[in-house]
């Protein structure tokens, strides 16, 4: 493998180990869902009747991701338990304190971007058996 090669499949690596997550399963065994079917959310949303899959709760360093790679991390996450929709609770930036301390201690990231999210099923989502179906 030539050094450009080796030099893309770690930025790939590196960019997709940036945003981690954290969860609390609230109904496991759940089957899991496309990631393509989980819906978003936000709290001041008419949230459809549900049942409380897991509680989500992501982080990345704020050099390195953005908003949309921790919601598609959190979807992902919440896809894996059966979840087909997320409510995102809001997302949270480091302060300059914090910047400033990483910086001092060598400044590699800006510090940690945090996100959370409950996942939930919601059964009016749900599609019918055999839909996907060719």
């Amino acid at each position: 493998m030539t050094r450009i090669k080796m030099a893309a499949c770690l930025g790939v690596l590196l960019v997709a180990a940036c945003v981690s997550v954290n969860k609390s399963v609230l109904t496991p065994g759940l089957a899991p869902v496309p990631l393509g079917d989980v819906h978003v959310y936000f709290e001041s949303d008419s949230i459809p009747e549900h049942t409380r899959v897991a509680i989500l709760n992501a982080s990345g360093s704020s050099g390195f991701t953005n908003e949309g790679q921790m919601i598609d991390k959190l979807r992902e996450e919440a896809a894996k338990l059966g979840a087909n929709a997320i409510i995102l609770s809001g997302m949270k930036e480091p302060g300059a304190g914090e910047k400033f301390v990483n910086y001092l201690a060598g400044g590699f990231a800006d510090g940690q971007r945090k996100g959370g999210a409950i996942a939930i099923w919601v059964p009016s989502l749900a599609k019918p058996p055999g839909e996907d179906a060719p």
